[in-house]
C-alpha cells in the first residue's frame, strides 16, 4: 500500500520537491503523480483538477486525502531520514503556522519557480 502525492508539474519548484521525496524514498511508498495527467483525473475524481493545482494533495493507503501543509507533513513522516521534519509539525499549533505559508509560497510558485511550459514574465504571473 502507498501513499500518492500529487503535484502540479508544470512548476519547477513542486517538481523539484517531487525529485526530493523520489530521492528520499528508499522504499517506495509514496508515487508521484502530476496533477496534470489524466491518470491523476482518472483514479482521483474526487479531487479537481482546480482543488489539486491550489495545493499539495496526498492520497493514503485508506483513501484518505491530505491537503497543503498536512500533505507535507504526511510524505515527511513516510520518509526515514525527514520523519523527524514530520515530527515537528505535529507539535501543537505547527500546522496553524505552516499552513499560510505553504498557501503563501503554493499561490506564488509560479513566480517564484517559474514554469516548466513557459518561461515569459506573462506565464509566471498566472
Amino acid at each position: 500500500m502507498r501513499y500518492t502525492m500529487l503535484y502540479d508539474g508544470n512548476c519547477r519548484i513542486c517538481r523539484s520537491q517531487a525529485a526530493l521525496i523520489a530521492g528520499y524514498d528508499d522504499h517506495n511508498q509514496i508515487e508521484l503523480l502530476d496533477a496534470n495527467s489524466a491518470s491523476a483525473r482518472e483514479r482521483f475524481p474526487q479531487i479537481s483538477h482546480e482543488e489539486a493545482m491550489g495545493q499539495l494533495h496526498v492520497v493514503g493507503p485508506d483513501g484518505t486525502i491530505y491537503r497543503g501543509a498536512e500533505a507535507v507533513r504526511e510524505i515527511l513522516l513516510q520518509l526515514p531520514t525527514l520523519r523527524g521534519l514530520g515530527e515537528l509539525l505535529r507539535l501543537p499549533g505547527a500546522l496553524t503556522l505552516a499552513q499560510p505559508v505553504y498557501e503563501l509560497i503554493a499561490r506564488n510558485r509560479y513566480l517564484f519557480g517559474g514554469s516548466t511550459t513557459c518561461d515569459d514574465d506573462a506565464c509566471r504571473r498566472r
